[in-house]
């Protein structure tokens, strides 16, 4: 007869090789052998690349396809869409080149932007507080700013699920469901706009730099991944909502003009006051 194993994890008591209410596993002497710890980096391998290699295959090829099985409860095949997010986010901070949504105090204050209403007073308190001259508050600014961008881009994914709520409240899906797709968006936007893109530049600049002005602001190249974006939207709507094209494509516009003034005015607001904490 099987003996009864007590769980040390959770104290279950239970038969076989895994608790049946925490899944802990049971080790024996055997698994403390060091060849066992190599087995365990070789399945953890193996499983990483070919959920993540399916996940990445199908976030390109359809547009919310990954977002709509895991919704609906296929998803030991698929790396998850919120840690699949993180990863992009942990990436993209690894890399200091890789500017993002980061804009330099001097854009805060610039007479031809819309935000100098909220950050010129919050410059001046900062230099009477720290009695520093602006290019001093400005140099901590730009400092500090870089992680703090690239960390608030975790609010977007809420910020977006509830314009999706509101676009699709016909659909009665719950909240979650639109917390997903919004992760799956995000993901594609910060994979081609913060990670491909400026990796594609650094190679230009290194191989042929003649050509890197294809990279400066509202090129032709930034236009393209625009619309790359709008169209990934479109597709991932369809695909999601299950929704006639001509509807994905009026509410893909609205979402996208949702996002870019909520980008341009939200956002950067938000991680220009988180940012001015810290200086």
């Amino acid at each position: 007869m099987q003996e009864t194993i007590t769980c040390k994890n959770c104290g279950n008591h239970f038969l076989g090789k895994y608790c049946n209410q925490c899944g802990e596993k049971v080790y024996s002497e055997k698994d403390k052998h060091l060849k066992h710890v190599f087995e365990e980096v070789f399945h953890f391998l193996t499983h990483f690349e070919g959920s993540f290699f399916t996940t990445l295959k199908t976030f390109i090829r359809y547009p919310g396809k990954l977002s709509a099985d895991y919704c609906s409860g296929i998803r030991k095949k698929y790396f998850k869409p919120i840690p699949f997010f993180l990863m992009l986010v942990v990436l993209y901070l690894l890399f200091p080149k890789f500017k993002g949504l980061n804009m330099a105090a001097g854009t805060y204050v610039s007479s031809e932007n819309s935000y100098t209403s909220y950050s010129v007073p919050v410059f001046k308190a900062k230099m009477k507080k720290h009695n520093a001259s602006y290019a001093e508050i400005a140099k901590h600014y730009d400092e500090t700013s870089p992680k703090v961008s690239k960390i608030s881009l975790l609010l977007l994914i809420p910020l977006c699920a509830i314009v999706l709520a509101c676009l699709f409240i016909l659909r009665r899906k719950p909240f979650f469901d639109h917390f997903i797709l919004s992760a799956e968006l995000l993901s594609f936007f910060i994979l081609t706009q913060f990670l491909f893109m400026p990796f594609l530049s650094f190679l230009v600049q290194k191989i042929a730099p003649q050509f890197e002005y294809l990279f400066y602001d509202n090129s032709l190249l930034h236009i393209l991944m625009d619309v790359l974006f709008a169209f990934f939207t479109v597709i991932a709507f369809r695909n999601f909502y299950k929704e006639k094209y001509w509807l994905s494509i009026l509410k893909a516009i609205i979402f996208l003009v949702v996002f870019t003034v909520g980008v341009r005015y939200i956002y950067y607001m938000v991680v220009f006051l988180l940012t001015m904490l810290f200086v």
